[in-house]
């Protein structure tokens, strides 16, 4: 049950609603007003609609509805059991690789930090298919994480979350499954239950669908970037058997979780043209780290130690100069070049926080399309480098 003060904040929001919303289109008509005076009118009042529905359920600790069943999404949701073998292994991996006989506790696939949490074990994880499902497996795949701070919204049509991942599945030409991981909104859901379901989805990519690792890239916004982010490093430092896909797409990552700076977002000069809020970005960090786990863990806060990972997977960044983790961002991509890895750099001029989804409802949608193109090229890019 909703508790008084949710209850009584419900009312206050619901109230206040016209007198806010009358306010905002009087307020946006000067360009000077605006967050940022490049925007349109329609952008400005948009933004201050989504950061008043964010700000609401963060205060209300809002739940998303999660469920294994397909609803009205249909045959484009389906459900990835865990698979605790893998016979798709790195052919560069000098490890000893255990047998299918073994438990599933001494499984090859979840093991060293992803089973350092013993509430938090591989679970049953839904996906959805975009822009529809495919007539027959497909021949590569773009596994996509959606933005959540680890606490809100999911992958569906359903879910209002579809047209980011219909416009750039249908630019690149490539078939995307939008993952459900779990949110963090349960003690048995913390770190590693995502990185979890990531590596599920995975898994079945590579030892179902049969896709070779080449052929899979994987993208996230936000939350998402963080745990493409985790999962890259895992397979990389403890688990190099599994084959690392051809190379990763992050729109706007979450790179840095410590309360150091969340602390620092409410001063930086973006805070009021982003719908980014510090109250958010405690929410999520608190329910996401597990108890007793410092909050600039490497799986964690990538930009607090990064210094000395190199990754052989290729970065696709995309950072909008109007979002309030612009320069963390930015400092995340000069040190993974100089680290050794290849990245490449996308600024989306005037764009706030994970443009890449979230431009339809904002009227951004040049921004956002020149992004998925420019994401479309480097994958192709990649791609002929590997031909080479």
């Amino acid at each position: 049950m909703p508790s008084l003060y949710s209850t009584l904040y419900t009312a206050y929001t619901l109230l206040t609603l016209p007198v806010r919303l009358l306010s905002w289109w009087l307020y946006y008509i000067p360009k000077s007003n605006r967050p940022n005076p490049a925007w349109s009118w329609k952008t400005a009042v948009t933004l201050q609609i989504i950061i008043l529905v964010i700000r609401y359920r963060t205060v209300t600790r809002y739940r998303t509805p999660k469920s294994l069943e397909p609803g009205p999404d249909g045959d484009r949701f389906i459900v990835v059991n865990p698979q605790f073998t893998i016979s798709n292994l790195n052919p560069n991996a000098n490890l000893e690789i255990k047998s299918d006989s073994e438990s599933e506790s001494e499984s090859p696939v979840y093991k060293g930090t992803l089973t350092s949490v013993p509430a938090v074990e591989p679970l049953p994880v839904g996906a959805a298919w975009f822009p529809s499902t495919p007539r027959q497996p497909p021949k590569r795949l773009i596994i996509h994480f959606h933005a959540s701070a680890y606490v809100l919204f999911g992958p569906r049509p359903s879910d209002g979350t579809g047209w980011g991942p219909t416009s750039f599945s249908e630019i690149s030409e490539w078939p995307l499954l939008s993952v459900q991981y779990r949110l963090s909104l349960d003690a048995d859901k913390t770190f590693p239950a995502a990185v979890q379901d990531g590596l599920t989805v995975y898994i079945y990519a590579l030892e179902v669908l049969k896709i070779p690792a080449s052929q899979i890239v994987f993208s996230g916004e936000s939350a998402g970037g963080n745990l493409i982010l985790a999962l890259l490093r895992y397979i990389t430092e403890e688990n190099a058997v599994i084959p690392l896909p051809r190379c990763a797409l992050l729109w706007s990552p979450w790179v840095d979780m410590t309360h150091r700076s969340l602390e620092r977002m409410v001063a930086h000069r973006n805070y009021r043209s982003d719908y980014i809020e510090y109250g958010l970005g405690v929410w999520g960090a608190s329910a996401y780290i597990p108890p007793g786990w410092e909050d600039d863990h490497p799986f964690l806060s990538p930009l607090v130690s990064e210094r000395n990972l190199r990754l052989s997977v290729p970065l696709f960044i995309e950072v909008g100069t109007s979002e309030v983790l612009y320069d963390d961002i930015l400092e995340f991509a000069g040190q993974m070049k100089k680290n050794g890895t290849e990245v490449e750099v996308r600024e989306a001029i005037n764009g706030v926080h994970a443009t890449f989804g979230v431009a339809c409802n904002l009227g951004m949608l040049e921004v956002a399309v020149e992004g998925h193109v420019c994401a479309a090229k480097f994958i192709a890019r990649i791609e002929e480098k590997l031909k080479e």
